[in-house]
């Protein structure tokens, strides 16, 4: 039987855009990482100081930044933070439940949760939303919604992400997981950030030069967050180096499905449930189905909470994103939802 000839042609448009994805945004991911992977064999790396590095200096320089930087209205903001809490809620009881199905061990179990309920939504999905709405013309309102999703997600990594990687091991106490909370260098950087927004909404037009006064702190702020990426996908690489060849692998299979096609599915589900139309729902989708967060690897490592298996899910999921993502943005853009509505 022949295919119909819109078959034929949306054949090599995804051909084209999964060559597009893997070369532009995977490929370079995947470069830094093998940087880390070769230093780590050759020269040999301190991974504690390592991690103390990306939490205690580069993490909270890029969620300062973005906090500050962020332009939404309110009605998209309270669609993204409402879109994500649902997301991330289901994501944690269909991971909690195949666990306890599967019978992943409790120690193994936390791992688990964080590596199917965060996703990278930030040094993969801020270039992927610029790749996938650029011929529109939307490129700078996508990355902006971005942004949010990435905001939310990073304040899931550093709470819930925090409490799930330190309870994952049986010397710690709920007391002392609530302190790891309570000290951690980016929940300082997110409150510092949201203090900065106050003030800019109470100095008003005094704002700018209040702003150009504190240039080089900024100067500095930004540096800092443009070390993000090369910093935490070295670590990964590193840690991939480091990681014990006999380590359980079973878990990452499960793990991977959950977040590259379970994630999706839900992210969709949420989207037609919620009744998110256009340029939102479209982003919002596309969003739901980025790879495993390295922010994951990181915790996993700073608590010493199975980050051979954090780091395999990465490594994983990272590898085998372009494929389902460039499904899930030919499913986004070609008329599964909404036509975008374009200004």
């Amino acid at each position: 039987m022949d295919l119909p000839a819109t078959a034929l042609v949306a054949a090599p448009d995804l051909l084209l855009q999964l060559g597009r994805i893997f070369y532009f945004i995977v490929l370079p991911m995947l470069l830094l990482a093998g940087i880390g992977y070769l230093i780590q064999r050759k020269v040999g790396l301190d991974m504690p100081t390592l991690t103390r590095l990306n939490f205690h200096f580069v993490v909270p320089g890029i969620i300062y930044a973005s906090v500050v930087s962020a332009h939404l209205t309110p009605a998209d903001a309270g669609q993204v933070v409402g879109f994500c809490v649902l997301l991330l809620a289901l994501m944690g009881a269909l991971t909690y439940a195949v666990a306890l199905v599967r019978k992943v061990p409790r120690d193994v179990r936390n791992g688990m949760l964080m590596s199917a309920m965060f996703n990278n939504s930030g040094n993969y999905g801020l270039p992927l939303q610029d790749l996938a709405f650029r011929a529109e013309g939307l490129s700078a309102t996508a990355t902006g919604l971005q942004t949010f999703y990435m905001i939310v997600q990073n304040v899931g990594n550093f709470t819930l992400g925090v409490l799930l990687a330190a309870g994952g091991r049986k010397d710690r106490h709920w007391k002392r997981n609530l302190l790891h909370i309570v000290r951690f260098p980016p929940m300082y950087a997110l409150a510092a950030a949201l203090a900065t927004l106050q003030i800019r909404a109470w100095l008003g037009e005094a704002a700018g030069p209040a702003a150009k006064a504190l240039t080089p702190s900024w100067t500095v702020i930004e540096y800092v967050r443009n070390a993000f990426v090369a910093v935490a996908l070295c670590t990964l690489g590193a840690q991939l180096a480091a990681m014990r060849r006999n380590a359980a692998t079973c878990p990452v299979k499960t793990s991977v499905f959950l977040r590259l096609l379970v994630g999706p599915a839900l992210g969709l589900a949420l989207v037609v449930a919620l009744g998110l139309e256009g340029l939102v729902g479209q982003v919002l989708l596309i969003g739901s189905s980025t790879p495993t967060a390295v922010n994951v690897l990181l915790l996993s490592m700073e608590f010493d909470n199975h980050p051979e298996f954090a780091a395999r899910a990465v490594l994983y999921s990272t590898l085998l994103s372009p494929v389902t993502l460039t499904l899930t943005i030919f499913l986004a853009q070609g008329g599964l939802l909404s036509q975008l509505a374009l200004p």
